[in-house]
């Protein structure tokens, strides 16, 4: 009868699988009937409707001599049922089964396949050979990978903004958190697969896998730049220095590469070049000043007062040229000769470097380009009567300072 519960039998008349009780022909061998034929009496071959019968249900039989007369069919259900919800979910398993309650159901299979012969002969060579752990009591805990790093100054309002869990290091929306999408449709279940489909299934798998690497590394990337403490930190920071274009502009170049390196590594590159960048500036500078004649640190800072006092001066008289003209032009109908703007003493040697270094007194600073003076900072006078020159005590003093520098060789 044990065979006979897993034998495959099948209708004679219409050759449809019979699963469950079937109809065998007593006086006919080897024929068997699924009960629809047999209702209706069906006939072939020698065999009659006539013939005497009997009813054959493989399931019936009893494996365990017990009280509860479990039947072969509701074991196999019951090893089916565990095999698919686990051990444990007994309503589950008691469900699939239909005939048999949860309670029942957890005492049969502890009576049986635990504490019985079966769970005697299985479980205890798997005890045996199970692998067996020593406490040693010298284990080290393990570094988490924000061991390292220091403590989020980040309240738990900022967080909840955020939607970032600390104690976890996750966020509530995952990066491309529609990944689970490409598998979660998935059915693995089914046996009639050709191998497209499974192909197609895998590439699926291969793309979802794909996502969880490039979001386990914007996770390490994250952690690793301290990204949530410094969103918040900008914004508390008072004193926070706006970073020039420059550097903007280093760190918008370099930002492809920190993939590659850590925190500290691209920061220290950053800088780097950052620190180049600002000698190639300062280099261009000391040259531009050599070029000027200037050989000492102390020449520079008068050397640039008199380039920005030249470049106002320029800007001052470009401001005046429609009424320079109309003045111009006045003198021109009155017969007069036009006449520069300028005072005679400004009348400089150009090149400062003209003077040889040995002609120059020991200490003595080159000579400086000549700055003209714009028109708007003459007085009267000296606007009617260009030749007339106002000697003020304060005029007369910077004379004086100019031609003992040797700033001025002389006036015309």
């Amino acid at each position: 009868m044990a065979a006979d519960l897993f034998a495959k039998y099948s209708c004679t008349y219409c050759l449809d699988e019979i699963n469950g009780v079937r109809v065998k022909c007593v006086e006919c061998k080897d024929f068997d009937l699924c009960l629809q034929c047999f209702s209706v009496g069906a006939e072939i071959g020698p065999h009659k409707n006539d013939h005497s019968y009997q009813f054959v249900d493989p399931g019936a039989i009893e494996i365990f001599r017990s009280k509860n007369k479990w039947t072969a069919r509701e074991e196999l259900q019951l090893l089916n049922g565990i095999e698919q919800y686990g051990f444990g979910n007994w309503e589950e398993i008691s469900q699939r089964i239909e005939t048999r309650t949860a309670d029942e159901v957890r005492d049969e299979y502890m009576a049986h396949y635990v504490d019985g012969n079966i769970g005697h002969c299985t479980w205890q060579p798997a005890y045996e050979r199970r692998a067996k752990l020593k406490d040693l009591g010298i284990g080290q805990p393990q570094e988490t990978p924000n061991s390292y790093l220091p403590p989020l100054d980040v309240s738990s309002k900022e967080a909840a903004q955020l939607g970032y869990m600390p104690q976890r290091g996750d966020f509530e929306r995952e990066y491309q958190n529609e990944a689970e999408s490409l598998v979660s449709q998935l059915n693995v279940s089914s046996t009639d697969e050709d191998d497209l489909d499974i192909a197609l299934k895998l590439v699926h798998v291969d793309m979802y896998m794909e996502k969880l690497r490039e979001r386990a590394r914007m996770k390490e990337v994250c952690r690793d730049y301290q990204l949530v403490s410094k969103f918040f930190a900008d914004r508390k920071d008072k004193h926070y220095r706006r970073k020039n274009s420059m550097e903007q502009d280093i760190e918008e170049k370099l930002r492809c590469v920190c993939m590659f390196q850590t925190a500290d590594e691209h920061d220290s590159l950053v800088r780097a070049i950052q620190r180049q960048k600002e000698l190639e500036q300062r280099l261009g500078e000391l040259l531009r000043y050599r070029r000027a004649g200037l050989t000492r640190i102390e020449e520079l800072a008068h050397y640039e007062q008199e380039i920005a006092r030249s470049k106002g001066s320029d800007s001052s008289w470009k401001q005046y040229p429609q009424k320079d003209q109309k003045r111009k032009e006045g003198e021109e109908r009155e017969g007069k000769q036009p006449y520069s703007t300028t005072k005679n003493s400004t009348s400089l040697i150009g090149n400062p470097t003209s003077l040889p270094a040995t002609e120059r007194e020991p200490g003595q600073q080159p000579p400086l380009t000549a700055i003209p003076e714009p028109a708007h900072l003459l007085s009267s006078t000296e606007t009617q009567n260009p030749q007339a020159k106002s000697e003020s005590a304060a005029e007369k003093l910077i004379q004086n300072h100019i031609r003992s520098n040797g700033w001025v060789l002389r006036f015309s």
